[in-house]
């Protein structure tokens, strides 16, 4: 029974984070301005298990071992790599002629898109150093949504089971 009302609480939980994330994109979204940047660089990072998240000097692909000694850490040693992610580095000009960098906050497994790409971003104009990728913001919202919705759909069914007791 703790554990069904634990999945409950998890569950609201993510669904107020999507609503307040949501919130958020809404608020950035009307005072934002939509301008077109270029992809100057990828931000690496390596997850490697019990050691968390460790930055990568910047540059191209990197086997797991390249990786590994840029961490520090041995090559070939045994190691459970989660994976090297890519995070696009975006430079854009605002309205008023500053020049800015936006680090993606999702990365992903292969340097996408390609270093040279014009993407599109939108910042704040209040603040023109916020920016955001659509694409990101989507994920941002959501995965709280979908895992929030699914979360409170099995502990109420456990609760039904369970007689609600």
């Amino acid at each position: 029974m703790t554990v069904t009302w634990g999945l409950l609480i998890m569950g609201v939980a993510l669904l107020l984070l999507g609503g307040y994330r949501w919130q958020h994109a809404q608020s950035f979204a009307r005072e934002s301005v939509q301008v077109t940047g270029e992809v100057i660089n990828h931000d690496r990072a390596l997850n490697v298990e019990g050691r968390g998240r460790i930055h990568l000097p910047k540059g191209g692909p990197l086997s797991e071992d390249e990786a590994l000694a840029m961490a520090g850490l041995p090559p070939g040693g045994r190691f459970n790599i989660e994976a090297i992610q890519y995070a696009p580095v975006v430079r854009y000009q605002d309205e008023r002629g500053g020049w800015h960098e936006y680090i993606s906050p999702l990365a992903v497994p292969s340097p996408t898109p390609a270093v040279g790409e014009n993407v599109v971003l939108a910042y704040r104009r209040s603040a023109p150093h916020e920016a955001s990728l659509p694409s990101a913001r989507g994920w941002l919202i959501g995965v709280p949504f979908a895992l929030g919705v699914a979360l409170c759909v099995v502990a109420l069914r456990l609760l039904l089971r369970s007689g609600g007791g």
